[in-house]
C-alpha cells in the first residue's frame, strides 16, 4: 500500500514557494492553478533494494500544458528536492498531466454556452443576465470579455473589458454633466462640457472627471466611493491594459491578473451604476 511521506497539498504549497524563491514566478502561477497527484510505479528506482519509482503528476490547465512541458526539468528537480524518499518509494521527478475542466451551462442573449464552473467568467455572466441596470452595449462587451477570457484569449478579452469600461466612463461623465447643469454656473457647465465630455482622449476625460469628483468627494462617498482617486484610477488601469493588448506592444498579459481585474470590475460596477443613476437627480440645497 502506497503511503506518501508528504501529502499532495503540502507538496503543491512547497513547490509553489520554492519556484517563487528561485524566480520562476510564471511556473509557480501554473502550479497554483494545477492539481497534484502522486503516481507510484512498479519499476524499481535502482537506488535502494526493492525501492520503487514515484512521479509527481502535475495536472495543469489545458492552455498551460505546453509551457509546463517546456519546463519539465525545473519542475522535476524541485519535486525531487522536496519529496522525502523512504525505503518503499523514491521520487523520480515530475510528469505533466491535464486538469479536468468542470463545465457549467448558462444562457445569455438566448445563447447557451459552457463555461468553467465557479469561474470569474461564469459568475460575471450570471450577474449580467439578471441585471437590468447595465446597458445593452456594455453588456455585449462584457459578455465577449468573459467568453474569450474563458477560452484563454486574454489579449482579446482585455480589449473587450476596456471597451466596456470606456462606455461606463462616458455614461458617468454624462450623468455628472447633468448634475453640473442642475447645480453650477453657466461657466462651470461650459468648462465641464469642453474639458470632460469633449476631451480628445479617454485619459484626459478620466483625469478631468476625477479632478471634479474629488472636489465633490462627499457626494461620491454617498454612492460608495471611499477613495475617489483610487476608485477611478482603476478605470485607468483597465484603459492602459486595453492599449497594451490592442496594439502590437509585445506585452504578455497574465490570465490571473485579468481575472482579478474582471472580478474587481464586477465588484465595483454597483458603485458606478449608482452614481450614473443618482447624479442627474441630485440637487444642492440653496
Amino acid at each position: 500500500m502506497f503511503i506518501p511521506t508528504i501529502n499532495e497539498e503540502s507538496m503543491k504549497i512547497t513547490l509553489v514557494s520554492l519556484l517563487e524563491i528561485e524566480g520562476q514566478t510564471e511556473l509557480a502561477n501554473v502550479v497554483k492553478m494545477s492539481k497534484i497527484v502522486y503516481a507510484p510505479q512498479w519499476e524499481f528506482s535502482g537506488i535502494v533494494s526493492n525501492q520503487r519509482k514515484l512521479y509527481v503528476e502535475i495536472k495543469v490547465p489545458v492552455n498551460l500544458k505546453k509551457f509546463a512541458l517546456e519546463n519539465i526539468q525545473i519542475l522535476s528537480n524541485c519535486c525531487r528536492d522536496i519529496y522525502e524518499n523512504n525505503e518503499d518509494y523514491a521520487c523520480s521527478g515530475a510528469r505533466i498531466g491535464t486538469r479536468v475542466i468542470v463545465a457549467e451551462e448558462t444562457e445569455y442573449e438566448n445563447k447557451v454556452i459552457l463555461l468553467e464552473k465557479d469561474s470569474v467568467y461564469i459568475n460575471f455572466i450570471k450577474y449580467l443576465s439578471g441585471n437590468n441596470r447595465v446597458d445593452r452595449l456594455q453588456k455585449n462587451y462584457l459578455y465577449e470579455a468573459c467568453t474569450t477570457g474563458n477560452q484563454g484569449n486574454i489579449l482579446a478579452a482585455s480589449v473587450m473589458l476596456g471597451c466596456a469600461a470606456e462606455i461606463l466612463l462616458i455614461k458617468l461623465c454624462e450623468a455628472f454633466h447633468i448634475y453640473y447643469q442642475n447645480n453650477h454656473t453657466e461657466k462651470e457647465i461650459e468648462n465641464f462640457f469642453s474639458k470632460v465630455l469633449k476631451a480628445k482622449t479617454a485619459y484626459v476625460r478620466l483625469d478631468e472627471f476625477t479632478k471634479r469628483a474629488e472636489i465633490h468627494s462627499d457626494l461620491f462617498k454617498s454612492f460608495g466611493f471611499e477613495n475617489i482617486k483610487l476608485n477611478f484610477n482603476f478605470l485607468d488601469i483597465i484603459r492602459q491594459t486595453r492599449n497594451d493588448a490592442g496594439h502590437p506592444t509585445g506585452k504578455k498579459l497574465n490570465e490571473d491578473d485579468f481575472k482579478t481585474m474582471l472580478g474587481n470590475y464586477q465588484l465595483s460596477l454597483g458603485r458606478y451604476l449608482a452614481a450614473i443613476e443618482k447624479l442627474p437627480l441630485t440637487k444642492i440645497n440653496p
